[in-house]
């Protein structure tokens, strides 16, 4: 029960699969055209610390709305290399370029077959990775990103692909029509957002900016304005996500997010889950019991203890995520982070807390302790960005990743929200799974200039399509 008197009704977007052939029928018939295809087809590759996924995304042209054709999903343990690794996960399991590139194209191959298509019939394939626990520097970051790329080439995708277009002759044929890349061109704006200008403020960099478009884009589904100004925050693995200001055309990025995120659960589940390189994924059933909710509070406040979520001022890590922090002054950007003790230090005592819980109260308390520590972390991310100045009085807030949006996570976190805001917060947060595959078909959107000025996705909540004040600034207007 809310301290405002009702139950919350967190606005959740689950990814619910379709295959091209019905999307196809469906968007064709809701037209009563049978010829025109303006479909346009993306891939999103992903190497996360626990999780490496292919997502197949289709946007329909006319509506701007994003529809979900697979997610194929492996453990990234299952790259594991012995030899000639570069780079590891936060759980510290070796990748190889080679290892990488095999299981990349493996799964990217996989998801392909099951919507129905075949790689060759992608429009767009965007690599991103989480896996940044290993690097000493923001740049280093590249070396993954080029490994990815070798695993798309090998199954099937060619370079062209995987970059914006030059002209509107490097577009498929069918799509062109939609396409405005004669009159405006890619300047790096995503979903109305401009990066931080010439240098990352954190190795994770192109997640915030994924995340944060794709829950622009989940959020047609949900009735939301979810136009700038917007919070941000992506609980894979490792924490990203941003804030934004809500100048036209184009906002800047005024807060950003890093560290840990999942890997705090995971490292709750550690010593409990009999498996290698271990995570919450791998409790595989509901374990059912009696919960004593002091039980509960007592134990995510002892894991809270452990955590240090503040304003990073400071250091070249934080959560062994790489920051630069001269680039985040330089650029006017907050950088706000959650670690465990000092670059994770803390997580094996938090693995004996785990421990102990399932020891003395049972195995049933591990996901309600995770729920209810996971709303104290969004509590306090928030509360500091509030605190920092950040908020603005329209502000939307919204969240993906495992580490947010799964079990009683959305309840939790609108209660704490209301309860630091002062009024109850449902129709202000947005809850999405998938944000980032959503954010890789609204880049490729942008990559290509396919517009949907009736429904657009960047500029400003209340406000119009932007694309006049675009066309005048490119042109050097102000």
């Amino acid at each position: 029960m809310s301290i405002f008197g009702k139950k919350h009704h967190p606005r959740i977007l689950k990814t619910e699969k379709i295959s091209y052939a019905d999307l196809f029928f469906i968007l064709r018939l809701s037209r009563g055209d049978l010829t025109l295809r303006p479909i346009f087809i993306t891939a999103s590759v992903e190497l996360g610390n626990s999780t490496t996924k292919s997502i197949l995304a289709a946007t329909d042209l006319n509506s701007g709305k994003t529809y979900i054709l697979d997610k194929a999903v492996k453990m990234t343990r299952e790259a594991i290399s012995e030899h000639d690794s570069f780079c590891h996960t936060i759980s510290l399991v070796d990748l190889s370029e080679e290892s990488i590139a095999d299981l990349v194209k493996r799964t990217l191959q996989e998801s392909a077959k099951s919507a129905g298509i075949t790689v060759p019939d992608l429009h767009f394939v965007l690599r991103s990775t989480g896996v940044t626990a290993s690097f000493s520097t923001v740049d280093e970051v590249g070396g993954v990103i080029n490994a990815l790329a070798k695993g798309c080439m090998s199954a099937g995708v060619p370079p062209r692909k995987m970059i914006s277009p030059m002209s509107v002759e490097n577009i498929a044929p069918e799509l062109r029509k939609y396409s405005r890349i004669g009159k405006t061109f890619f300047d790096g704006a995503v979903a109305g957002n401009l990066p931080p200008p010439g240098e990352s403020v954190v190795a994770n960099e192109m997640e915030g900016e994924l995340v944060t478009a794709g829950l622009k884009e989940a959020a047609k589904w949900l009735d939301v304005d979810y136009r700038n100004p917007v919070l941000s925050l992506d609980f894979g693995t490792t924490l990203d996500g941003r804030i934004t200001s809500d100048e036209l055309p184009y906002a800047r990025v005024i807060g950003s997010f890093c560290g840990l995120a999942g890997a705090i659960p995971d490292a709750v589940v550690s010593k409990v889950v009999n498996v290698e390189h271990p995570s919450v994924l791998d409790l595989q059933k509901k374990i059912k019991g009696k919960i004593k909710k002091e039980v509960v509070k007592e134990y995510a406040d002892n894991i809270f203890k452990l955590l240090r979520i503040e304003r990073v001022k400071s250091g070249s890590k934080f959560g062994s995520v790489p920051v630069n922090i001269k680039a985040a002054e330089r650029n006017g950007v907050v950088l706000i982070g959650v670690d465990a003790g000092n670059n994770l230090s803390g997580l094996p005592e938090i693995a004996d807390i785990g421990a102990e819980l399932v020891r003395e109260e049972g195995e049933q308390y591990l996901m309600p302790v995770i729920d209810a520590l996971s709303g104290r972390v969004v509590e306090e991310l928030v509360g500091i960005a509030k605190a920092e100045g950040l908020l603005l009085p329209n502000t939307k807030i919204g969240i993906t990743g495992r580490a947010g949006i799964t079990g009683k996570k959305p309840e939790i976190i609108l209660e704490k929200l209301s309860e630091l805001f002062g009024r109850k917060m449902d129709a202000e947060v947005i809850f999405a799974d998938d944000a980032l595959a959503r954010g890789a078909a609204v880049l490729g959107r942008c990559m290509h200039q396919f517009g949907t000025p009736e429904n657009p996705i960047g500029g400003v909540q209340g406000h119009g399509c932007v694309y006049g004040k675009r066309v005048k600034k490119q042109k050097g207007g102000v």
